[in-house]
């Protein structure tokens, strides 16, 4: 087996593994050397770190913190950092690699990196949060920066935390630097639409798709799971587009409304309440009642492994559009075309994020800064490029999105690879 002495992160490994298998499996249908396999299942740095930070009761509490760069051979890496309590290395080895994926797929000049912090960032006053957050620069200050790795949002970090990231990169190296952070505060150099890049990014993949393919899209029906900074994005483009948001979710639950939600007004009421419960007109459903439904389009925009094994076959959406990296399990996806349903794989819908850093980085290091028209026109090229490749590299693979979306990745890093050789 190709992949048999690929590196293996101790503990809860998942998503570093469906990325070993989806590897696997796209090998066998892309001419891929050997030393660029070796490559790829074998992340180029793993650092985990302790961040001792001084609590507001005068005690001082430790944290375990991750970052992992996964590849190179395109440029510098590029990733979030995850604020969660569940974050792991496996999972950050995971997420690095899907970034490699993506970065390619959009045809940027980036690796893969990821980084995380083992915190529910909720129970931490915002003094707390800032102390964290600067203590994890400062621990890989040497590490990273615009020419190595470039740190970008996630789960459980925002604009507000990566502006204390730059300004510790900035105060610790002695100059002002803001390239060296995406996902800022416009003020700061951060690019504008930035909060809306994903899952305005997925719409009009979304959009394009439907078009290409002949899928419904005025009026269609669409569930969104997670109601976050991608799918609150999702649910107002989507309506913008013509389609009809039914349901939306968060960790507490959702709301459903087969005549379709107003999605303006759940927005005002989660800012207001926190959550979805009490919405008017709508009824409370769970997740696993969300990702049931009998919808033309799901996006699972939460977390990764959403849909599994054991509820894959209950899907009976029509389409499903990842909005989270690694939303749907290898196993489940299996399930899910013996049944007809089409997939849009994470590393084709949800990489609009990933071109806004981009836009964001090339800003702040030109220190040219571009107008929001400039930015919507500038993502929609990206997006329909993109699209435009994958269905190409996917047509003598049956169509598959995945398969294309993947070759077309791998195959790109291997000839990035092949140029660059092996040094020393």
């Amino acid at each position: 087996m190709p992949l048999r002495n690929a590196y293996r992160p101790p503990g809860d490994s998942s998503l570093w593994d469906s990325f070993l298998r989806r590897l696997e499996t796209t090998i066998q249908v892309a001419k891929i050397h050997p030393a660029t396999i070796q490559y790829l299942t074998h992340p180029k740095r793993m650092v985990g770190v302790s961040l001792p930070v001084v609590m507001d009761d005068g005690g001082v509490r430790n944290f375990t913190a991750y970052r992992v760069i996964h590849n190179i051979a395109r440029g510098p890496a590029l990733g979030g950092v995850r604020y969660h309590p569940e974050v792991g290395l496996g999972q950050t080895c995971g997420m690095a690699a899907w970034m490699t994926l993506k970065s390619a797929v959009f045809g940027l000049p980036f690796g893969g990196s990821a980084g995380g912090v083992v915190v529910e960032p909720a129970k931490l006053s915002r003094r707390e949060l800032e102390r964290l957050s600067r203590r994890y620069v400062t621990e890989l200050i040497e590490l990273i920066g615009p020419d190595e790795d470039v740190l970008a949002p996630d789960v459980g970090t925002n604009a507000t935390v990566m502006a204390w990231f730059q300004d510790t990169f900035t105060m610790t190296r002695g100059q002002t630097t803001l390239s060296a952070v995406t996902g800022k505060p416009t003020p700061l150099g951060g690019v504008a639409v930035r909060d809306e890049g994903g899952g305005q990014g997925l719409v009009y993949t979304l959009a394009d798709l439907a078009r290409a393919k002949g899928w419904p899209l005025d009026g269609a029906s669409i569930a969104i799971q997670g109601f976050g900074q991608v799918g609150s994005a999702v649910a107002r483009y989507a309506v913008r587009e013509g389609l009809k948001v039914v349901a939306v979710s968060t960790s507490r639950g959702g709301v459903y409304n087969p005549e379709g939600l107003d999605v303006a007004a759940l927005e005002q009421h989660y800012a207001l309440h926190g959550h979805l419960e009490g919405f008017p007109e709508a009824k409370f459903i769970t997740n696993h009642e969300l990702l049931t439904l009998k919808v033309n389009y799901l996006v699972p925009a939460a977390i990764e492994g959403v849909i599994h094994e054991h509820n894959a076959r209950q899907i009976a959406a029509e389409v499903v559009i990842e909005g989270a990296n690694g939303a749907i399990t290898p196993e489940a996806e299996y399930l899910l075309k013996l049944q007809g349903v089409q997939v849009v794989p994470d590393i084709l819908a949800n990489g609009g994020g990933l071109v806004l850093s981009y836009l964001e980085w090339v800003q702040d290091l030109s220190m040219l800064f571009f107008e929001e028209a400039e930015v919507q026109q500038k993502l929609r090229e990206f997006i329909h490029q993109s699209l435009q490749a994958v269905l190409e590299r996917a047509k003598p693979l049956q169509g598959d999105l995945r398969a294309g979306a993947y070759a077309l990745a791998l195959e790109r890093i291997n000839e990035a690879t092949r140029l660059r050789g092996v040094y020393p």
